[in-house]
C-alpha cells in the first residue's frame, strides 16, 4: 500500500514586521492542523516580517525573526508534526565582515525531535529582491535531503528538497534536486496574483495570467520530474500538485490573498507509479545521459 501523508498548507497574510502577531496567528494554524492529524505543516515566504524592504524596521524585524526558529523546533516537538516554516529572513556578517547581508532562508523541522534536517537559502532572487538579499550561491547545487516520512513498502526515507518562489521559474533547480534523489519539494512563496500588479500589456491580454503561470507550472513540474510539489504561498493558490493527480483535491489552491488553512492528504505512490512508466529517474542517471547532467555529469 502507498504511504499517504497529511500536509497543511497554512497561507498566512503577514502584517509588515509584525513578527510576533504573524508568529502567533503562525503558531494557532500549526496547533490546528496537528488536530487534523497533519503530519507537515508549510508557512509561506516572509511570513514573519511580509516584504516591506524600504519599511524602516525590516532589517530589525528580520533580526528578530532569526529567533523565532527555535519556537517552531519546539512546537515540532510538542506537536510531533513536520514543520517548514515559510522562509526566515536572517542578518548576518559578509564574508568579508564589512557589511550585514540578510539571507532569505528556509528549514525542514523534523516532528519529535525538533531538528534541522534540511535549509536552503534562496538562490534565484526576484528583481526587487536583488538589491536587499544576498542570494545563496555559496552551494553550488541544489540537494535534497531524507525526510521523516517514510516509504511504506521498505520503510525507507522520502527524499525531500526545498525551493522558494522565483525557483519555481527553474526546471534545473528541480531537475537538480531530483537527480539527488528528491521525491517532495516544498516552495514557499511570497507571489502576489493581483491584477493590480499586472502592467497594462499583461492586463490587457489576459489579467489572470499570474494564476494561470502559477497553476500549469506547479503540475508541470510534478508531472516532468515525477514528484509532490508543496506550494505555499501569501498571494494565494497554495496547492500540493502530484504525478498522476495533478493538483490534488481538485480546483486551483487557496484563494487570492485569502488567510486560510488547508489540509490536503497525498498519495505518494503517485511517484512511483509515474515512473515506474515515464522511467524520468531511471533515464537521467543512466549512462550515455545526453543533456551533460546526471549521474555521469556536473549538474544541471
Amino acid at each position: 500500500m502507498a504511504p499517504l501523508y497529511k500536509i497543511a498548507l497554512i497561507q498566512l497574510q503577514p502584517k509588515d514586521v509584525a513578527v510576533q502577531d504573524n508568529y502567533a496567528r503562525a503558531e494557532s494554524f500549526i496547533r490546528q492542523a496537528a488536530a487534523q492529524g497533519a503530519h507537515l505543516a508549510v508557512l509561506t515566504e516572509y511570513h514573519l516580517t511580509s516584504w516591506c524592504p524600504d519599511h524602516p524596521d525590516f532589517i530589525a524585524a528580520c533580526a528578530e525573526s532569526a529567533t523565532y526558529l527555535p519556537r517552531y523546533q519546539a512546537l515540532a516537538r510538542e506537536l510531533h508534526i513536520n514543520i517548514v516554516p515559510g522562509t526566515i529572513c536572517e542578518v548576518h556578517d559578509s564574508a568579508g565582515g564589512d557589511k550585514e547581508e540578510i539571507r532569505n532562508m528556509a528549514y525542514w523541522i523534523a516532528a519529535t525531535s525538533g531538528s534541522l534536517i534540511g535549509s536552503y537559502q534562496k538562490k534565484n532572487l526576484w528583481h526587487s529582491e536583488r538589491a536587499h538579499l544576498t542570494a545563496g550561491l555559496s552551494q553550488p547545487r541544489h540537494t535534497a535531503f531524507d525526510t521523516p516520512l517514510t516509504w511504506s513498502d521498505n520503510g525507507g526515507p522520502i527524499r525531500g528538497g526545498m525551493l522558494i518562489c522565483w525557483d519555481l521559474t527553474f526546471p534545473e533547480a528541480f531537475r537538480e534536486l531530483v537527480l539527488d534523489g528528491a521525491e517532495l519539494v516544498v516552495v514557499p512563496s511570497f507571489w502576489l496574483c493581483d491584477r493590480g500588479e499586472l502592467d497594462e500589456d499583461r492586463l490587457r491580454m489576459n489579467p489572470d495570467c499570474e494564476q494561470l503561470f502559477l497553476n500549469s507550472v506547479l503540475v508541470a513540474r510534478a508531472f516532468e520530474n515525477g514528484c509532490v510539489v508543496v506550494y505555499c504561498n501569501t498571494g494565494g493558490l497554495s496547492q500540493v500538485a502530484a504525478p498522476v493527480y495533478g493538483c490534488v483535491g481538485g480546483g486551483s489552491g487557496l484563494g487570492i490573498n485569502e488567510e486560510a488553512m488547508r489540509v490536503v492528504e497525498v498519495d505518494f505512490g503517485a511517484v512511483k507509479v509515474l515512473e515506474r512508466e515515464y522511467k524520468v529517474r531511471k533515464d537521467m542517471n543512466g549512462e550515455g545521459w545526453h543533456y551533460g547532467y546526471g549521474k555521469q555529469g556536473k549538474g544541471v
